[in-house]
C-alpha cells in the first residue's frame, strides 16, 4: 500500500464519521446512562482522575488570578510535590483544559463529556491517517470502527482516560514520519513528538519505542533502496531535538520525579520468565472477545470479529503487505514473552499496555481486506474459510474448557462476516461495502454494549451511580468531619479494611479539606518507601505507601494522626490504636439483618451501626525538636517494632556530620519478645522454618505460653502485639504434587461406608482449576486471627501489575490490648506449599514512659507555624543543640533558612525533612521549589530560540526556492 499526500476531498468523509461516532458513542456510553450509572470508575477515576481534574482546574483559575505556582500540597497524603502528581495525570493532557469551560459544580459532567470528546478524537485520528491511502470512504469507516471499539479503549475510556490519548497521537506520528521519509517537512513531526513528550512520560516512552520500530520496519520494507539517508536523518534529528528541547520544562522535572519515586527498583517482570498456561490458552480467544474486561497482563486485544479474517488475508500474501505482516508477527512474539511487557513498562511488571500500538496495523489489515473483498479469488476464499474453521474449533475447545459464554456473539459475527464475504464474492448483495460496514458496526456496537451491560460481569457495577461521587465526597467520614477545625495542623486516618463508604476503596482525600495519611498516586516519594520498608508496614505498596499504617499506634502518632474514623459494623472496627478515645458518633441505625444476636430478648439487645470518630492527645506535631540521635548502626540493629518505638526517643539523621553537640539517645524501648509455638490442630508441634502445608483443612495455633502467667500479663498490660516476620519464603508445589495432596485429602475425608471416588474426574477437576487459576504461582496469604479480626500478609499474584510487590518480610499488627493479652492466635496459610518462616512475637508496651516522651515532643514543637505557598515557617527556642525534625516527606526541592540565613536540610528518620539547630531562639523557614524546573525552563527557552531561528531559516529557504 502506498502512502500518499495528494489532496483528497474529505469533507463528506468526516461528516460520515461524525454520524458513525454518534451510533458508536451511544453503544459505548449509552448503556451506562440507561442503567443509571456514570462513566466514573469507582477506583482510579474516583480516587485520582476526577478529583485531580477538579483540583487542577481550580489551581489554573487561581494562577490566572494570582500568577504564582504552588508546587507543594499538604493534602496529597503526607504532603507531595503537586507537579509530581499532576504531570502524570493532567498537566500534559490537552483535554484536561476543557474543564475550564465548565463551572466548578459541574466537574463530574465535565469529566464525562471530556471522555466522550477524547474518543471522538481517536476515531478522527484514524480517519486522518487512513485518508492517505486509496481506500473508499466506507472502507475507512470500517477501519475506524475497528480502531475505535476494542477492549483496550472500552476499558480505558472510562477507567484510565489519558490512555486514550496515544490512540490519537500514534497515527499522527506515523503520518508525519511518512511525510519525512517522502522528503517532506519535519515541522509537523516535531509538533507530534512535542505533544507526545508533553502528554505523559510513560506514554511517551511507549510511543517513542513504537515510532522507532515503525521507522525501522518501514525503511527496511519500502524505502531501503530509494531513501536519501543523510537528509532524512537530519530531518528526523531536527524533529527529535526540537521536541525534546521544547518539552524539557516538563520532561526534566518528570524524569527527576520518576527516578526519585517508589517505582524504582521493582522486581523485573514480577519475576516471570513465561506467562501462566492459561495466558497462552486464552490468547487466541482474546483477539475477537471485544466485550471482555478481564485483561491478562493487559493483553486486551478484543477487536471486531472480521479482524481475524483480515489477519489471515494479510498472511496469505505477506510479500504484498510486508510492513503489516512483520509488525503483527513481531507483536505476537512480543505478547508471548513477559520480559517484553516489562521492558515497555519501564522495567517493572509485565504489563502489555504497549499493545495500544498494534491496533493501528490491525485496523489497517481490516481496511485492506474490506477494500479487496469483491476481487477475492476462490483459492483465497478457501484459505479464509479453512482458517476460520480451525479458529472456530480452537474457540469451541476454549469454551468447553473455560465454560464462559462471552465468546458466543463474537463467534456469531465471525461466521456472519465470513458468510458476507462469500455473498459479496458471488455478487449476491448490492452495495457490498455498506453491508460490511453495517456488520462491523453491529459487531462493535454489541461488544460495547456487552462490556457495559450490568449482568455480564462486575465492571458496570464498579461504575459510580448518578450522584454517587457527590454523595461520597460529602460523606467520606460520615459527616463527622464537618465540625472539625482545619488548624492547627493535624492529620486523619481510618482503620485498615474498615469501609465507611460501602463499595469502593477510598485512598486519596482531595475533597474534605482534611489531611489524610493515605494516598494513591502513580508517583510516590521514594523515601516514604524506605521508611515504610524499614518499619515493615504490612500495607506498603509502591503506589500506596502508607494506607492506614496497619493501625500501628506509634506510626499513627508519629504521622500526626489526631482523628480516626471508624464504621462500627466494618472489619477491624475494634482494632483501635492505643490512646484513641471515642470523640463523636453518628446517630445509631439498626440493621436487623446483619451482625445481630440470634435470639434477642428486647430491643436493647440489637447492635446499632454507627460511624465513630476517635481522637488522641498524643499525635506528634508536624515539626518538633529532638536533642538526642540514633546512629545508623544502632538503628539497623533494631527490629521493625523497636525502630517504630524509637521515633519518640531520638532522631535518625542521614548525615552524621550534622550531629555536633547532640547526645546519643538512651533507648528504653519496652519491646518484649515472647516465646511462641506453632501447634497444628493435629496436636503436633510445627517448625515454621520448614512448614510443609499439604492439607487445606489443617489449621494452626500460634501459642504464647508466657502469657499464661498472671505476672507476665500484668507486666505487659497495655501493649500492642506484633508479629515480626524477618523471613518469608513460599515455594508452591508443582501442579502434580498439588493435585496429589488434594486427592489424598479427599480420600481421607471420604469416611462414609461405600464411598467411591471417581479418580479420573477428580484429577481433571483439580487440574482444570489450577490451570484456570495460574497454578503454580507465588501468591499466598498468611492469616492471623485474634479478637480484633483477621490480620493478613499477602503476596500478590504475578499477574498483579501496578500494585505488585515481592514479600520477603513483614510485620503484622495484631492490635492493642488495654487489658489481658491473648495467649493464642489462629494461624492459617492460604495455599498448599512449603513455607520458610522466621518470626518473633513482640509486645510493644505503651505506658506512661511512651506518653511522657510524646508530651515532651509536643512541648518542643515549632511555634507560630504559618503555611504559605510552597512554604512553612515558625519559631522555636532550644536550650541545647538538636534537630528540628518533622513528618514532612523529604525532597531535594526543600531549602531552609534559620534566622534568615541559608542552612542545610537534613533527611531524618529515613524519609522526612529536618534541620540542625544550635542552642538559642530560631526563626525557621522551609521553602519548596520544584526540582529540575529551572534547568528544564532554561533548556526550553533555548529550544524556543532554536525553533524560532529554524522557522525563520526555513521560511527564507522556501522563498528562495520559489
Amino acid at each position: 500500500m502506498d502512502f500518499s499526500f495528494k489532496k483528497r476531498h474529505v469533507k463528506r468523509l468526516y461528516c460520515e464519521y461524525t454520524i458513525l461516532f454518534v451510533f458508536l458513542a451511544a453503544c459505548i456510553f449509552g448503556t451506562y446512562l440507561v442503567t443509571g450509572h456514570t462513566f466514573i470508575l469507582s477506583k482510579d477515576a474516583l480516587n485520582q482522575h476526577l478529583p485531580l481534574l477538579a483540583n487542577y482546574r481550580e489551581a489554573l483559575i487561581n494562577f490566572f488570578h494570582h500568577p504564582h505556582l504552588n508546587f507543594w500540597s499538604w493534602q496529597m497524603g503526607l504532603g507531595s510535590d503537586t507537579f509530581q502528581v499532576y504531570s502524570y495525570y493532567t498537566i500534559g493532557d490537552v483535554f484536561a483544559y476543557l474543564a475550564l469551560l465548565f463551572p466548578a459544580a459541574k466537574m463530574t459532567l465535565a469529566y464525562q463529556v471530556i471522555n466522550i470528546i477524547r474518543m471522538y478524537c481517536v476515531g478522527l485520528a484514524f480517519v486522518y491517517f487512513a485518508q492517505h491511502f486509496k481506500f473508499r470512504n466506507s472502507v475507512i469507516l470500517i477501519g475506524t470502527t475497528a480502531y475505535l471499539v476494542n477492549s483496550f479503549l472500552l476499558y480505558a475510556c472510562v477507567a484510565q482516560p489519558f490512555f486514550t490519548t496515544p490512540f490519537i497521537i500514534f497515527p499522527l506520528i506515523i503520518v508525519q514520519i511518512e511525510r519525512v521519509l517522502q522528503g517532506g517537512s519535519a515541522w509537523p513531526l516535531a509538533g507530534a513528538f512535542t505533544w507526545m513528550l508533553i502528554s505523559n512520560y510513560y506514554l511517551a516512552y511507549v510511543l517513542g519505542i513504537g515510532s522507532v520500530l515503525y521507522l525501522i520496519l518501514r525503511v527496511a520494507t519500502h524505502y531501503r533502496q530509494t531513501l536519501d539517508y543523510g537528509r532524512t536523518l537530519l530531518k528526523l534529528a531536527f524533529a527529535t531535538i526540537t521536541s525534546i528541547l521544547l518539552s524539557a520544562i516538563l520532561l526534566v522535572p518528570e524524569i527527576i520525579a520518576v527516578t526519585n519515586s517508589t517505582r524504582t527498583g521493582s522486581l523485573f517482570a514480577n519475576g516471570l520468565k513465561t506467562y501462566p498456561l492459561y495466558y497462552y490458552l486464552f490468547l487466541p480467544k482474546s483477539l475477537i472477545n471485544g466485550g471482555q474486561w478481564y485483561f491478562m497482563f493487559w493483553s486486551a486485544l478484543g477487536i471486531v470479529s472480521i479482524g481475524f479474517i483480515a489477519l489471515v488475508y494479510i498472511y496469505s500474501r505477506p510479500r504484498k503487505y510486508p510492513l503489516i505482516s512483520i509488525s503483527l508477527g513481531l507483536a505476537l512474539i512480543m505478547l508471548l514473552i513477559p520480559a517484553v511487557g516489562a521492558f515497555f513498562n519501564g522495567m517493572m511488571s509485565a504489563s502489555n499496555r504497549w499493545t495500544l500500538l498494534i491496533y493501528l496495523p490491525l485496523a489497517m489489515a481490516i481496511c485492506i481486506l474490506a477494500e479487496n473483498i469483491p476481487t477475492l479469488d476462490h483459492h483465497t476464499l478457501a484459505i479464509l474459510s479453512w482458517a476460520t474453521g480451525i479458529y472456530l474449533v480452537i474457540l469451541i475447545a476454549t469454551f468447553f474448557f473455560e465454560n464462559e459464554d462471552d465468546i458466543f456473539m463474537p463467534v456469531i459475527f465471525l461466521i456472519g462476516s465470513l458468510m458476507a464475504i462469500w455473498m459479496i464474492h458471488f455478487h449476491k448483495v448490492n452495495h457490498p461495502y455498506r453491508w460490511l460496514l453495517g456488520i462491523v458496526m453491529l459487531n462493535a456496537g454489541f461488544n460495547a454494549i456487552y462490556a457495559a451491560f450490568p449482568y455480564n460481569g462486575d465492571f458496570s457495577s464498579r461504575m459510580l451511580s448518578r450522584g454517587e461521587y457527590q454523595a461520597i465526597a460529602a460523606n467520606r467520614y460520615g459527616s463527622l468531619d464537618k465540625d472539625l477545625a482545619k488548624s492547627p495542623f493535624y492529620r486523619v486516618s481510618t482503620i485498615s479494611q474498615n469501609k465507611i463508604i460501602d463499595g469502593p476503596n477510598l485512598d486519596n482525600d482531595l475533597t474534605s479539606g482534611l489531611h489524610n495519611i493515605d494516598s494513591y498516586y502513580s508517583l510516590q516519594n521514594k523515601y516514604l518507601g524506605l521508611f515504610n520498608t524499614s518499619l515493615q508496614n504490612n500495607q506498603y505498596q509502591a503506589n500506596i505507601p502508607i494506607r492506614q499504617a496497619d493501625d500501628r499506634t506509634v506510626m499513627d502518632n508519629f504521622l500526626g494522626v489526631k482523628y480516626l474514623f471508624v464504621q462500627s459494623d466494618g472489619d477491624n472496627a475494634t482494632k483501635i490504636p492505643a490512646g484513641y478515645f471515642l470523640d463523636k458518633a453518628t446517630d445509631p441505625v439498626i440493621n436487623y439483618d446483619k451482625n445481630q444476636p440470634s435470639n434477642p430478648k428486647s430491643k436493647d439487645d440489637f447492635v446499632p451501626t454507627q460511624t465513630m470518630r476517635y481522637k488522641t492527645d498524643y499525635a506528634f506535631p508536624l515539626l518538633y525538636w529532638q536533642d538526642s540521635y540514633i546512629s545508623k548502626h544502632t538503628y539497623h540493629s533494631l527490629s521493625p517494632t523497636e525502630k517504630e518505638r524509637a521515633l519518640a526517643t531520638g532522631v535518625l539523621v542521614n548525615s552524621k556530620k550534622e550531629l555536633k553537640g547532640i547526645k546519643a539517645a538512651k533507648l528504653n524501648l519496652q519491646v518484649y519478645p515472647l516465646k511462641s509455638e506453632l501447634i497444628s490442630n493435629r496436636l503436633n508441634k510445627v517448625n515454621p522454618a520448614k512448614l510443609k502445608y499439604t492439607d487445606s483443612e489443617e489449621t494452626y495455633q500460634l501459642q504464647l505460653p508466657e502469657l499464661q502467667s498472671k505476672k507476665m500479663q500484668k507486666k505487659l498490660e497495655g501493649s500492642e502485639l506484633h508479629i515480626e516476620f524477618a523471613k518469608i519464603k513460599y515455594t508452591p508445589f508443582s501442579m502434580d504434587d498439588q493435585i496429589k495432596y488434594e486427592e489424598a485429602h479427599l480420600k481421607e475425608t471420604s469416611t462414609n461406608p461405600g464411598s467411591v471416588i471417581n479418580q479420573r474426574y477428580t484429577h481433571y477437576r483439580y487440574w482444570r482449576y489450577h490451570v484456570l487459576n495460574g497454578s503454580p504461582d507465588i501468591s499466598f496469604k498468611l492469616n492471623v486471627n485474634s479478637k480484633f479480626g483477621t490480620s493478613t500478609i499477602e503476596q500478590a499474584r504475578q499477574s498483579t501489575l501496578s500494585l505488585f510487590k515481592h514479600v520477603t518480610n513483614s510485620t503484622l499488627n495484631i492490635g492493642y490490648y488495654d487489658g489481658k493479652l491473648s495467649s493464642a492466635l489462629t494461624f492459617q496459610p492460604s495455599k498448599l506449599g512449603t513455607y520458610q518462616l522466621k518470626y518473633r512475637v513482640v509486645a510493644e508496651k505503651l505506658d506512661n514512659n511512651y506518653y511522657h516522651e510524646v508530651k515532651a515532643l509536643q512541648q518542643h514543637q515549632l511555634r507560630d507555624v504559618k503555611f504559605k505557598r510552597n512554604q512553612v515557617s515558625g519559631q522555636i527556642t532550644t536550650s541545647r543543640a538538636g534537630v528540628l525534625t518533622s513528618s514532612i516527606p523529604y525532597s531535594s526541592g526543600w531549602t531552609v533558612k534559620v534566622n534568615r540565613k541559608p542552612a542545610s536540610t537534613l533527611r531524618t528518620n529515613q524519609a522526612f525533612l529536618g534541620v540542625y539547630l544550635p542552642a538559642g531562639t530560631h526563626h525557621i523557614t522551609f521553602s519548596y521549589q520544584l526540582p529540575g524546573l529551572k534547568t528544564g525552563a532554561i533548556i526550553s527557552l533555548i529550544g524556543l530560540a532554536w525553533t524560532l531561528a529554524a522557522a525563520v531559516i526555513t521560511s527564507i529557504w522556501i522563498k528562495k526556492i520559489k
